[in-house]
């Protein structure tokens, strides 16, 4: 069977109408860039769902029926579990469908404790359908005295991280083995540097890593940041990495003097 072109619309309304009749599936919501109103032509649709916890295999089949009706399903990935979030999930692509236009499904048992409902952190849910109150007296607020002491905590270890271990991008560079120089670059000066300025610009979310940084960081910091990601040449990695180590070290002593890391709601 042949289907028309398939648009954000009917690959929602199919998930949905697959789904709310099915009494073991008690919440539907969308997720992803719409809880920030930040979809855009390009953006894949991501919807996440409550069941109960023996119904994960009968939602997964319920959907991809759905689907069918309205799509050819041209290649799904199903992430290994246990996964890091501790949820199932299946990401799916549709030879009727421009490929950006991917469906992100995630399915969580009922008992699960985490299940991203924390508009604080994962912005407001697009609700399909919410049978058991999921996003009503369920909704999860940030601890934010539990989170000073763990960013604290965080800032202490990525500083112990740090001194101990950038001296490998040296070492990879003095071996002349520019790809292991990038590695450790990327994971060792990079990477900790991403984490301080999330902290600093964005605490509830200080361990989405890239994601979104070029809309949390001030423009400057955005410029400064990309000017260090980018390397043209492996001569160019060691004044690099000293650059971005001054910077760390400078933000460091920044937040560590700082009052308050994480804002009053």
């Amino acid at each position: 069977m042949e289907h028309p072109p398939l648009q954000r619309p009917a690959l929602i309304a199919a998930v949905r109408g697959a789904l709310e009749p099915q009494a073991f599936v008690h919440c539907l919501w969308e997720g992803g860039s719409t809880g920030f109103s930040r979809a855009d032509a390009w953006s894949d649709v991501d919807l996440q769902c409550e069941v109960e916890d023996d119904r994960v295999a009968d939602t997964f089949a319920a959907v991809e029926a759905g689907l069918r009706r309205v799509a050819e399903i041209s290649l799904c990935f199903a992430v290994p579990e246990p996964a890091w979030h501790g949820h199932s999930q299946r990401f799916y692509r549709f030879a009727n469908a421009d490929p950006w236009l991917q469906l992100d499904f995630c399915v969580m048992k009922r008992s699960s404790a985490d299940k991203f409902n924390q508009p604080e952190i994962h912005g407001a849910a697009g609700i399909l359908f919410d049978r058991s109150g999921l996003f009503g007296r369920n909704v999860v607020r940030v601890d934010r005295p539990a989170l000073e002491v763990r960013l604290r905590g965080r800032i202490a270890a990525l500083r112990t991280r740090c001194a101990m271990f950038q001296v490998l991008v040296e070492k990879e560079t003095w071996r002349g083995n520019p790809i292991d120089a990038l590695h450790f670059y990327s994971g060792l000066a990079l990477a900790p540097l991403v984490e301080l300025l999330r902290i600093k610009h964005d605490p509830l979310r200080h361990n989405w890593g890239n994601r979104y940084l070029h809309l949390t960081l001030p423009p400057a910091d955005a410029a400064r940041l990309q000017g260090l990601m980018y390397v043209a040449a492996p001569e160019d990695i060691p004044a690099k990495r000293a650059a971005a180590a001054a910077w760390f070290e400078a933000l460091a002593a920044e937040l560590d003097a700082r009052p308050r890391l994480v804002p009053p709601a």
